[in-house]
Order: C-alpha cells, then structure tokens, then sequence
C-alpha cells in the first residue's frame, strides 16, 4: 500500500505534524527519513524492511552502508542519510572535552559509549582519560579483537595518559554477545591495569561493559579490584 492510499491521518508526515514526533511509532519514524519508496513499495514498507534486517532501530548503530543499500528502495544517498542520523545521534550524546565526569554516574559516558561500540560486532576497547577534576580529555579506541591480558598493551594505554597529562582513566569495551558478566580475561585485565596505573600514579577509576544499551560498571560490582593494598 502506497502512503497516498492511507488515510491522511494515519500517514507519518501528517500524524507527527498533528500530534508531535513521540506518537510516531519506530516505522513510522524511520519512514519520515526514508521519505519516498519505490513503485511498488511505501516509505513505511521501506521502513519495515530496515527494521527486520536490523532488529530495531538501536540495530541501526550496527549496520553498514552497504547492507542498508542491499534493502529494497535504499539507494546510495538514502544510505547515508540514515548512517548521518546515526552519526548525529553519537554526537549529542557524546561527552564534551572539558565535561566533567561524575565517576559514580557512569551512564554520563554510557549512553554515548554504547552508540559508539555497544553495538559492534566485535570487541572495541577504548581508554577515556580525565584530569585530576574528571573532566575529559580525550577518548582513544586501543583495539580492536577479543578483550585479553596478553593484548592490552599497558604502554599504549599510559603512553596516552603521560602524553595528556591524565591522571586518572576509565577502561571500557563491549560484549557483542549482548550479556555483561565480567569474564575471567576481563577481571584479571583490570586488576592488571589497575595495579600498573597506581605504580605510575595514573589510577584506573572504573571499568565498565556496555552491550546494546545496557552497561555494567566492574567496579561496583567488584570494588575489590580497585584497592591497592
């Protein structure tokens, strides 16, 4: 059914327009940017498409260009519209340099770090360095592949934090399998930065997890590690 055939009410445009962006439901949303579809297929087909390839529209954050490109009435251009808005939506939320970071609220850095990499599907592990106030400096990706003691290099991570006069740091990365329990490789790595960074007077200040929009903060969950005796 093409949107012309719905009822005026009922199409996205004039719904939003009448009752306010939030009414729209996800596909009707989505389908505001897909604006036109094809001859045979709506705006809001178009839409239902994207979501059954990427699950929601958090799923987005996960997509390429061209797997987009690959859905029925996605061209080029509309591809990289929709990988803008994600881009967009990244950016809002991002912590500002300068911001200070409250380490006892970590959802201050998740909601940006979880657009950024808790959607991926492979391992990302970033350093964010802090002043002596917590205010961010900078956020560096390290690398890319399964979280281990053995490649966590602790002279990439403190090379960053001397070159930016950091003094204190949080570790993140995600899980692409979507749960947050700390593995083995995962506490034993933080103990490891955690007791490398005090011997440097560099202190880790957290750890956290984020996968698909939640997040788990290995040090409220085991405070033990982050006291050196």
């Amino acid at each position: 059914m093409k949107i012309k055939e719905i009822p005026e009410a009922l199409r996205p445009r004039e719904k939003a327009m009448q009752h306010g962006l939030e009414r729209l439901s996800d596909r009707e949303l989505l389908a505001l940017f897909v604006r036109q579809g094809t001859k045979k297929f709506s705006a809001l087909q178009v839409a239902d498409e994207i979501l059954k390839v990427t699950g929601s529209l958090n799923g987005i954050n996960r997509i390429t260009k061209d797997a987009l490109m690959e859905i029925r009435g996605i061209s080029h251009i509309k591809a990289l519209e929709i990988m803008a808005l994600v881009e967009v939506s990244k950016r809002i939320v991002k912590p500002k340099s300068g911001e200070v970071i409250q380490v006892n609220e970590p959802h201050t850095l998740v909601n940006w770090l979880n657009l950024e990499v808790g959607y991926k599907r492979q391992e990302y592990f970033i350093a964010v360095y802090l002043d002596k106030q917590n205010r961010l400096i900078k956020a560096s990706q390290l690398f890319v592949g399964t979280l281990d003691r053995s490649v966590v290099h602790q002279r990439e991570i403190f090379k960053d934090a001397v070159k930016n006069s950091a003094s204190h740091i949080i570790l993140v990365h995600n899980h692409p399998s979507g749960g947050l329990v700390p593995s083995q490789s995962d506490i034993d790595t933080t103990e490891i930065l955690v007791n490398a960074g005090y011997m440097m007077g560099v202190y880790i200040l957290d750890h956290l997890i984020v996968s698909e929009g939640s997040y788990l903060s290995i040090r409220e969950h085991m405070p033990e590690l982050f006291v050196i005796e």
